[in-house]
Order: C-alpha cells, then structure tokens, then sequence
C-alpha cells in the first residue's frame, strides 16, 4: 500500500460484511438524492404554479368563474383542489333557500378536506424513506465501525501483536462505514425535515384558498336567497 491510500482501494481490500453494508447504504443514498432532486423541482413548479393560479383568482367575483379559470389554467394543487369543489357543488340540486345554505356549505367543507388530504398525501409520498435513512444509516455505519473493530482485534489475537500493519485494515473498514453512515444521513434529514416544512406551509395556504372559495360560494347562496344577483352585488 502507498502512503496515501485510494478510498476504492479500501473499499475493495474489505470483507464481505463491510461490503454489504456499504452496497446498503450506497442504495440509501441514491434513493435519497433521487428523491430529493425530483421533490425540489417538483415542489418549486407547484409553487410557481399555484401563484399563477391564485392571482387569476383573486380577481374573479363570482363562484361560477371558478370554472373558467380551470379550464385556462395549468395543473397544480390549487387546480385540483378547485375542481373538486366543483365537482361536490355540481351535485346540488333545487333551490336554494336560508335553511340550505348552511347544509350546503358544509358539503362543500367536506370536500374541501378530502381533497387537501389527498393533495397532502401526493405531496409526503417518499419522505417515509427519507426519514427512514436518515435514522437508520447511522446504525448502518456504527454496525460496520463495531465490525471493523472486532476484525481488528481478531486479527491482533491471530498474529500476536498489535502492529500497525495488523489492526490498520479493521480500523480503516471501520471509519469507512461511520463516514458514508453519515454522508447518507445527513442530507436525507436535511431533505426530510425541508420538504416535511414545505408541505406544511402549503396545506395552510391550501385551507386558506379553500375558505375563500367556500366564503365566494356562501355569498352567492346568499344573494340568490336574497334575490340580487351577483352582478349587481
């Protein structure tokens, strides 16, 4: 060996127990940054999207230009949740009156839930495995820095002496595993915790888009009980 040791070359020089463990957590981190590269740039086109969607929103007047604006508008959570407010609003039926309206409203809050819960679900999909990794690479690597160090007495115990040249390969697999645990931890925590924020930030904004929608559709109930329409409002 050289003064300056290849890390492949010792990679290559371990047993098949650090090999195992390394193959595993090589899988965790490619999983990892697949996930979170995919997850970012998904994430930033849902945001860019739902502004989009937002402002056109903010100037419509009336419950029933919801639908025309769905129809002109890109695919992004806020669309989707639209769409199925619409789709329980379509369901109603007869006219409407004082007693209604509050029925109605609810209906439509029903819906409301059930859609952001979908729409959350779609968004967390993956980070159990980014959570996962994050907790269990360290382990992973703690596992082979005990077996590495087992290796290396072993090794003192069969050759008689504590030589450097003796315990050097346990030590050095030993280190390998506790530095890639952590490379593959730290950056499916950082990522975790990260998108786990920013999902969270975007079901508020979500319940808030869905109380603004719900309050255009109440006053249109209400007016029409009322008998104004909404162009004179």
């Amino acid at each position: 060996m050289n003064n300056t040791v290849p890390v492949l070359q010792m990679i290559a020089q371990s047993d098949i127990v650090t090999m195992i463990i390394l193959g595993i957590l090589a899988f965790m981190s490619l999983g990892s940054w697949g996930i979170i590269i995919v997850k970012f740039f998904k994430h930033k086109s849902n945001l860019r999207a739902n502004s989009a969607f937002f402002r056109e929103f903010s100037r419509i007047k009336r419950f029933s230009d919801l639908q025309k604006l769905c129809d002109v508008s890109k695919n992004s959570a806020l669309r989707l949740l639209s769409a199925e407010i619409l789709k329980e609003a379509s369901k109603f039926k007869g006219k409407v009156t004082f007693e209604s309206i509050q029925h109605r409203a609810s209906l439509l809050e029903d819906a409301i839930q059930r859609s952001i819960e979908g729409i959350r679900m779609g968004e967390d999909r993956y980070l159990t495995f980014l959570a996962t990794s994050s907790n269990l690479a360290p382990f992973f690597g703690l596992l082979g820095t005990v077996w590495g160090i087992m290796i290396a007495f072993f090794q003192i115990g069969h050759h008689g002496s504590a030589d450097l040249t003796v315990v050097a390969p346990g030590i050095a697999m030993a280190l390998i595993t506790t530095v890639a645990g952590l490379v593959v931890a730290i950056p499916a925590s950082a990522g975790y915790n990260y998108f786990t924020s920013c999902n969270g930030k975007n079901e508020t904004s979500y319940y808030n888009y869905g109380s603004q929608v719900l309050s255009l559709f109440k006053r249109g109930d209400l007016l029409t009980v009322e008998g104004v329409s909404e162009e004179d409002a």
